[in-house]
């Protein structure tokens, strides 16, 4: 594996008893790409990006971020680097995952306090230029309850961000979203792309798939069965899988 890439996954696999999930799955990313993960239901797309944030440990396979060995031949490195590459990478859940005991500032804030042992007034103020980038700064005070979904993902992006990671990573973002706020949160990653942010998202999203990512990728039945440029894939140059799950997208 090569340090060109910031994130490298070699032959992953993940089973949950007698079910396999993924059966060697290949994904190498450099710095600034965006790359958009589509496929039917039940194809491994978020088990391979809850296995890559090591939410879930995979069965084997090597992950390799920026240049650290954090898993060889599906055995997890025990070494202080090895658990620090792993916080290189944040995560935005399908369901939000706010606290609702706390303001929204608090939501953003607790992660760099805890994790980093940021400074409280240090992290507060960090808190608020995320949420005015993400367009939220009159709602710091406000409780996860007081906002829509939109706005809730959004806030769930700043903390994320709040980490500093060098890789995001979305897992359906908007799936749980009304289709008029879903706009809102797409804009918001649409930005971070456009300010070279390494991505990388599981969507459902076909239109924003074709016009913020640099690279999709298909998976179905645990492998990613096609990679290419939206050019490619959406044009449908690729193989009969892939056109067929597009055609079927009623968008398109």
């Amino acid at each position: 594996m090569t340090a060109m890439y910031v994130l490298e996954a070699r032959n992953i696999t993940k089973s949950f008893g007698k079910l396999e999930v993924l059966k060697g799955v290949d994904l190498s990313v450099s710095r600034g790409d965006v790359i958009a993960i589509i496929g039917p239901s039940g194809s491994g797309k978020s088990t391979f990006l809850r296995s890559l944030i090591n939410l879930e440990k995979v069965s084997g396979g090597s992950i390799v971020i920026e240049g650290e060995h954090a898993v060889t031949d599906g055995v997890y490195h025990k070494t202080p680097a090895a658990k620090e590459a792993f916080k290189k990478l944040g995560m935005v859940f399908q369901n939000f995952n706010l606290f609702p005991h706390m303001s929204v500032l608090d939501n953003i804030a607790a992660a760099p306090i805890l994790v980093k042992k940021t400074p409280r007034a240090e992290a507060e103020a960090q808190a608020q230029e995320l949420l005015k980038q993400v367009g939220l700064l009159d709602k710091a005070e406000s409780y996860p309850y007081e906002l829509s979904g939109g706005q809730q993902q959004r806030v769930a992006i700043a903390r994320a961000l709040a980490l500093k990671p060098d890789i995001l990573l979305f897992d359906e973002p908007t799936s749980a979203l009304d289709p008029e706020l879903t706009g809102e949160v797409l804009r918001v990653i649409k930005n971070l792309a456009e300010e070279n942010m390494t991505l990388l998202i599981v969507t459902h999203e076909m239109s924003f798939a074709r016009d913020v990512a640099k690279e999709i990728v298909f998976m179905d039945g645990g492998v990613i069965i096609e990679r290419g440029t939206p050019e490619k894939i959406f044009g449908c140059q690729c193989n009969e899988r892939v056109a067929t799950f597009l055609k079927n997208v009623t968008e398109y």
